[in-house]
């Protein structure tokens, strides 16, 4: 018995249930809005050179000593934030640009590799690239071009890359590097704390934590928040949802604060926004969801909204992106799915995408990566056996 409430209720579908710190500052803000407090963007304790040479305010990044390890080394975000920019630049090669709200931006060139793409939210410590040497300015020597900068025309980027773009001083645990010609040897990060946010499951109160939603046997939806690792006293949010064939819940709206996704007794599928931790009037975005054996919400594409995959009475395992709220067209991302007991999809790599977890007829959890969107047999993995006897597997 949990505060009072009968305990005998229907777990709301939540993909993999993680707490994590929280993304508070990604929501957008006024320009006024001080500058956050940006780490180095390297994994705790690593000392790097940091050099203005001439094109101060920007820094070029090298690891110390001797360099060596700057080539594929771990690009992590120094604050939280939006990608505003991820491609391929001619001359800068590969690179990165970050909205972290108020009007500073981070920007990033020459990298070996990128990790996020445009639209997602990113924590920081989260990985967002790796260091390297693409594009002709890099002179084939690895390195970081690490700028900052303020979107002093209010036109929603930073410009970057010469002399009188929108780049201004650096600063990185309160320490300002700027000047011309100015070297800094054995700067030490401290990007320690991690604060990975890269799913938002089950964050329905928006502050980093997962909460816990349960149907009761009375068809009540209730959320127990997250009180420092404790359930508070529940609030219903629902009711007559005992009807309900599936419930999940993840971030659909991409705000912050998990909604609510429910299969109903006529199979349509209704997207119930979280409205100030209340559900607002739900939205219908499919229907024919009778025939799944399994639904689940969670952010496949790492756009930072969540979209959806279900086992259809077929077995295929369908991906349904998530498109300015609303479902597109679905893709088959795997089939045979049927004789899986148990279908979940979560962040299990941390790279932002979520991936798919199952437990076979045989009771094994295997765990199948999202590789560019796809799900690949040749690179899943078996991770557990004896899952079979699990009720339930978040």
């Amino acid at each position: 018995m949990l505060r009072g409430r009968t305990a005998r209720f229907r777990a709301v579908a939540s993909a993999w249930l993680v707490t994590a710190v929280g993304l508070a500052s990604v929501v957008s803000a006024s320009p006024a809005q001080a500058a956050p407090s940006f780490q180095l963007p390297f994994e705790c304790g690593q000392q790097w050179r940091l050099d203005t040479w001439a094109h101060s305010p920007a820094l070029d990044m090298v690891r110390e000593p001797d360099q060596v390890g700057t080539l594929g080394a771990a690009l992590l975000a120094p604050a939280a934030g939006t990608v505003n920019k991820s491609t391929y630049h001619d001359n800068a090669g590969h690179m990165i640009q970050i909205n972290h709200g108020g009007g500073h931006f981070t920007t990033y060139l020459h990298l070996d590799s990128r990790a996020v793409a445009v639209g997602a939210r990113v924590a920081r410590g989260q990985l967002i690239g790796r260091v390297g040497k693409s594009g002709p300015t890099s002179n084939g020597h690895p390195h970081l071009h690490y700028e900052q900068g303020f979107d002093a025309n209010g036109d929603g980027s930073a410009t970057w890359g010469f002399a009188g773009a929108e780049r201004v001083a650096a600063s990185f645990d309160g320490v300002t590097h700027t000047g011309a010609s100015r070297t800094w040897r054995n700067v030490t990060s401290r990007n320690c704390q991690e604060e990975t946010d890269l799913e938002r499951v089950s964050d329905f109160s928006g502050d980093g934590h997962s909460d816990v939603l349960g149907v009761t046997a009375a068809g009540e939806l209730l959320y127990y928040p997250n009180n420092r690792l404790a359930l508070s006293t529940p609030k219903e949010i629902g009711h007559g949802w005992g009807g309900f064939q599936q419930v999940v819940s993840a971030d659909f709206s991409g705000d912050g604060h998990a909604d609510v996704l429910g299969v109903n007794a006529e199979g349509d599928l209704l997207y119930y926004p979280n409205n100030d931790l209340a559900l607002s009037a739900p939205k219908q975005i499919g229907h024919g969801w009778s025939g799944f054996k399994h639904v689940m919400a969670a952010d496949f594409s790492g756009d930072g909204h969540a979209d959806v995959l279900g086992v259809n009475a077929d077995g295929d395992l369908l991906y349904y992106p998530n498109t300015k709220l609303a479902l597109s067209t679905p893709k088959q991302i795997g089939h045979g799915w049927g004789a899986f007991q148990q279908v979940v999809a979560s962040d299990f790599s941390g790279d932002g995408h979520a991936d798919v977890l199952g437990v076979n007829a045989e009771g094994d959890l295997w765990y199948y990566p999202n590789n560019d969107l796809t799900l690949s047999g040749s690179t899943a993995r078996q991770i557990g056996s004896s899952w079979g006897a699990f009720p339930h597997v978040m």
